[in-house]
């Protein structure tokens, strides 16, 4: 390479990179056929190459297709048994879950799905939480609080989130870093308590020293834990489905759906043709998108549909979050409160789509190829986008180095995510979190249900 033109070097990527890259498109292929569009991008074309680069580039196309063919014929074995590890890993997991102890007084729903990748567990649960409380339940949530920061001692512990997002013992702001971005946003939008630790036990245990009255708990991404034994397991699915069936990393799935756990999970459906298939001690209920049933999951196993909850995902609104002094803090200066604005959809839409400045888009999101095609959706003129790994410790710090390798104009438009944007409004000096010429943007995604779709819960005891 050293013998290359630097434009070459430049400007081409390396035939690991291209290998890389076609071998995550095999897997995702393997993994989903036809049924889930690619997120990765197209490899390049030699007919879109200047001219003095074409021949170059596509000699490392052909060495990177004969590569990744040579690599994934050889590691098909490899990736088959690794997935059998992890199924059995899954079923020991199951087993302790059914032997871990319940919380008592209350009911507990857990929240989880069986592909990896994000299906939209954090806004199934926070449209469950809000519409739950509205109904009079004492709603809380418990969390791992996956990537938490700080010191190894305080993300072993259990902590308490209020509905304000401040630690109920001291009334101080929490930050996103210390709980984790998911947990954080839970209790900013759900206005409920959350108690995030590895125990969800503890963790509940605690909570309730701060808000006795609870009385149903919302377990996110609960389905694996093994320190509390649910009451009812909401199985989330998207448009994937099950992928090809196979665990990870030979297929999608965290665990492997069989008879036997399709029966633990529904001990009391039986065969086809239940006469009572709405059963309040069901403890299973479905949730997908409207119009994919996933019906054949259970018939093809013998056992009757559970109930189930049928959601729409839709965006919302465009808000954005900033940190202000506490004017209730008049001696030391510490304390912070939240400020945040918000526009309509369309009124925030039309004022991007008609401002001179431009449009630029990151998301550190398990699949942020949606969050551009939703944007896209809206008829928004984005210039770049920016792929964040998934809940990453610092976006502000990334955006800002891409914003200046990619020579993009300071006044440009950001939109991102509300994952994402939580963490903004903490990082930087300045309230915002960015530069004040960047206007930033998080654009709000809200779900919908039938509210008869809750039936299911009012036969169960709470208290």
């Amino acid at each position: 390479r050293h013998n290359e033109p630097a434009s070459d070097r430049l400007m081409l990527p390396t035939v690991t990179d291209l290998t890389l890259h076609r071998l995550k498109q095999r897997l995702w292929l393997h993994w989903f056929a036809d049924t889930a569009p690619s997120p990765f991008r197209p490899l390049p074309s030699p007919e879109l190459a200047p001219a003095l680069l074409k021949r170059s580039l596509q000699r490392r196309l052909l060495r990177a297709r004969w590569a990744s063919a040579v690599l994934w014929l050889a590691g098909l074995p490899f990736l088959y048994g690794l997935s059998q590890l992890t199924g059995l890993e899954a079923r020991r997991r199951q087993t302790l879950q059914q032997k871990a102890p319940k919380i008592p007084k209350g009911l507990t729903i857990a929240v989880g799905n069986l592909i990896v990748g994000g299906t939209g567990k954090t806004p199934l649960v926070i449209h469950l939480a809000k519409t739950l409380r509205q109904q009079g339940h004492q709603v809380a949530v418990l969390s791992r609080g996956y990537k938490r920061g700080g010191p190894k001692a305080l993300r072993q512990s259990e902590l308490v989130l209020g509905p304000d997002c401040k630690d109920p013992a001291t009334g101080l702001l929490v930050s996103p870093e210390t709980t984790g971005d998911e947990p954080w946003l839970i209790a900013l939008r759900a206005k409920v308590p959350v108690a995030i630790g590895q125990d969800r036990y503890l963790a509940a245990a605690k909570l309730r020293q701060h808000f006795p009255e609870t009385s149903l708990w919302l377990l996110d991404d609960g389905l694996s834990q093994t320190s509390l034994n649910p009451d009812v397991r909401v199985l989330l699915f998207d448009q994937r489905g099950l992928g090809n069936g196979h665990c990870l990393p030979y297929g999608p799935l965290r665990m492997p759906w069989t008879k036997a756990l399709a029966q633990k999970w529904n001990p009391s459906l039986g065969n086809l043709g239940d006469p009572d298939p709405h059963s309040h001690s069901a403890p299973l209920v479905l949730a997908h998108p409207k119009g994919q049933t996933f019906q054949e999951l259970f018939e093809s196993k013998g056992q009757s549909s559970p109930n189930r909850l049928a959601i729409s995902r839709s965006a919302a609104c465009w808000t954005r979050l900033s940190l202000l002094p506490d004017p209730s803090d008049q001696d030391s200066g510490h304390k912070l409160s939240l400020c945040e604005e918000s526009l309509s959809l369309e009124e925030g839409c039309q004022r991007f789509k008609t401002s001179e400045r431009p449009i630029v888009a990151a998301a550190g999101i398990a699949q942020p190829h949606a969050f551009f095609e939703s944007l896209k959706a809206l008829g928004l003129p984005v210039h770049r986008t920016l792929e964040l790994p998934n809940h990453h410790s610092n976006p502000l710090q990334a955006v800002l180095a891409w914003l200046q390798d990619e020579k993009l104009p300071d006044n440009c438009i950001l939109l991102t995510t509300e994952k994402d944007a939580v963490k903004l409004a903490w990082q930087g000096p300045k309230p915002s979190g960015l530069p004040d010429v960047i206007e930033w943007w998080a654009l709000q995604i809200e779900l919908s249900m039938e509210p008869s779709s809750l039936e299911f819960l009012y036969g169960w005891k709470t208290a």
